[in-house]
């Protein structure tokens, strides 16, 4: 009955905890192997004439924008429908799908920290067609390759082009940013969660810092909660675990909190301009 957050968080301690056999996951596509966990994605119903209209406005909209090729990518939830949209837009515009590497399972399939499914087909794109809801896949869509980003919601029935939610979501990181140039502090959190347990780098950030003159702490935790870091007088938190701790919740801490990649700017080790979502393998 504890909060899950996806594949990355299937409590495989469990199974030795309560001397289960089998671990059911409900909800997403595997990203291992193992085999005492069976994953069971969960997949939205939509009408089939519901994601046919919408393919209509979408073929209308790129036409307007002069846009004769896209790449497609969607989260497990929505994986159903690609075979349909490609249908409905094929002869319209070119669509290129591929299947991304490491924890991706499916062709079209991407990951709040993982985007290699786009890589290769938006090299052949003019623009991406991210399907399904919310803005934090998309904005990462955009980050993994510098091209226009169409959402494609059949939960709403809208399709958005992603542009002031870019410039925003820029504006609120590159401030967390600058705050961290100032920091003198770092505690690094590192996940014990299966999918999202990156110790390695976590070290090789703690050395960066170091190097740099700074202090750096080594922070672990299972589940990464805000109140847990209250009274640490640390001036900065650097997340090793899932990017979308960040990305969707930052404004909520009274921690100055930043991904990796983040850190990197902050440190001088890439310039600004470099900016880009933490991936993992």
């Amino acid at each position: 009955m504890d909060p899950c957050f996806g594949a990355c968080d299937a409590d495989e301690n469990l199974l030795n905890t309560l001397n289960a056999d089998l671990l059911i996951h409900l909800g997403h596509l595997p990203i291992s192997e193992n085999k005492n966990i069976l994953f069971i994605p969960f997949k939205y119903p939509f009408e089939e004439k519901k994601i046919k209209k919408l393919c209509k406005i979408m073929e209308k909209e790129l036409i307007k924008r002069k846009i004769n090729s896209i790449a497609l990518g969607t989260t497990a939830q929505y994986i159903e429908w690609v075979p349909l949209i490609k249908k409905e837009l094929e002869g319209k515009v070119k669509i290129f799908t591929a299947k991304g590497t490491g924890r991706i399972k499916e062709d079209a399939q991407l990951l709040g920290c993982n985007y290699s499914s786009l890589k290769i087909p938006s090299t052949h794109a003019e623009a991406i067609i991210y399907l399904g809801d919310g803005f934090f896949h998309p904005l990462g869509a955009v980050h993994a390759q510098e091209k226009p980003v169409f959402v494609l919601n059949p939960k709403e029935e809208s399709i958005k082009l992603l542009e002031k939610e870019k410039n925003l979501f820029l504006r609120k990181r590159f401030i967390a940013i600058a705050k961290a140039k100032e920091a003198e502090s770092f505690g690094i959190i590192i996940s014990r969660k299966p999918g999202q347990k990156f110790l390695n780098k976590a070290i090789e950030l703690k050395k960066k810092i170091e190097l740099h003159g700074k202090k750096a702490f080594l922070l672990s935790v299972d589940y990464v909660n805000e109140t847990y870091f209250i009274g640490t007088k640390i001036d900065c938190l650097v997340n090793t675990a899932c990017p979308r701790i960040v990305i969707d919740d930052a404004e909520n801490w009274k921690i100055n909190i930043i991904n990796s990649n983040e850190l990197l700017i902050a440190l001088g080790e890439i310039k600004w301009e470099d900016y880009a979502m933490d991936e993992l393998a």
